[in-house]
């Protein structure tokens, strides 16, 4: 009998109708076993980011998902007056806004337009903070139903130290130093502009003080001078949900080798994981051929769900400008 081949690594004929070489054979079985065994150990090793980000990507939607809030829905129909009566629909707030525009816009004409997608972004909110804990009203603006988030006190809260000094003023200022060296990179990328540069973002120096002889963690802003001076105690000052969703939005690489760009280099790898998985996925996929056509129709709902959700989403961008 002659040699048998699993399904996915039977041997196939060339253009010429001659049948590959046994060499041949052997280092293609040899590339797709180095795939698989990619696929396998990067998933194996990135574990860990793979569940922080589902589950995080989750808590960012749903503040019920392992909540550190209370959370207390309010019978609204009980409310004696409820005020929320008299508040407009989301088309009769639009026509409210276009009128007010327009009374204040002079000679210019402005009309609702016939297909205007009005709607309120998300609910309403209001908050009271009450002996150091933080309480939340959200109001659906559709149903004016309600509900109360109290949010636990933060036991890590940072201690202010030295209170009374909110700026400082350096001299020479670092903030000046470097915009005439921006002045002169723009000037070497011949970008010409007779307005100054201005600063983008907040870039900030941290480092560790002592204060009275206590530990100290010092925040310098140089975009404006400001100072945050707060007790060092190795804490982050976060609750432990806060500290993970924030793992899960941590991004850019610092200046300096520490723990923050250490982690922007584990994000690049699950990137470029993500992507081998998808490409070593359907590489898998398409040597068992008795799954092609299933496969195939997976991937075609896939891409076109995924096209009608880009446009939902590029359209409501598209009207809500956020």
């Amino acid at each position: 009998m002659g040699e048998r081949f699993p399904e996915s690594e039977q041997p196939t004929s060339n253009t010429a109708g001659v049948a590959p070489s046994r060499g041949g054979r052997a280092a293609w079985s040899r590339v797709k076993i180095l795939i698989r065994r990619v696929h396998l150990y990067t998933g194996l090793f990135l574990l860990p980011w793979v569940f922080l980000y589902g589950i995080t990507g989750a808590m960012f939607n749903h503040q019920g998902l392992f909540p550190e809030v209370a959370i207390q829905e309010v019978d609204t129909s009980e409310l004696s007056g409820y005020a929320f009566a008299d508040f407009p629909t989301s088309e009769g707030l639009a026509q409210q806004v276009v009128e007010s525009l327009q009374a204040a816009a002079g000679d210019h004409s402005i009309s609702l337009a016939q297909d205007h997608g009005a709607e309120f972004t998300n609910p309403v909110m209001f908050e009271l903070n009450e002996a150091g804990v933080k309480h939340v009203a959200q109001i659906d603006p559709l149903s004016g139903s309600a509900r109360v988030l109290t949010h636990p006190r933060n036991e890590e809260t940072p201690v202010v130290m030295l209170a009374e000094v909110k700026n400082i003023n350096l001299s020479p200022d670092p903030q000046d130093i470097v915009r005439q060296s921006a002045e002169q990179v723009f000037a070497a990328a011949e970008v010409a502009s007779k307005k100054q540069p201005q600063p983008v973002g907040w870039t900030k120096l941290n480092f560790l003080a002592q204060v009275d002889g206590e530990p100290a963690r010092v925040t310098y802003v140089l975009k404006d001078g400001h100072v945050d001076v707060t007790k060092y105690d190795h804490q982050d000052g976060m609750t432990p949900r806060h500290f993970f969703m924030r793992m899960h939005s941590t991004h850019v690489q610092s200046p300096h080798w520490n723990g923050r760009t250490y982690w922007s280099f584990a994000v690049d790898i699950m990137a470029i994981a993500m992507v081998c998985w998808g490409l070593s996925g359907i590489f898998m996929w398409w040597q068992i051929k008795r799954t092609r056509i299933i496969g195939g129709l997976v991937i075609a709902v896939s891409i076109g769900t995924a096209i009608v959700m880009y446009l939902s989403l590029h359209n409501f961008y598209a009207t809500t400008k956020l």
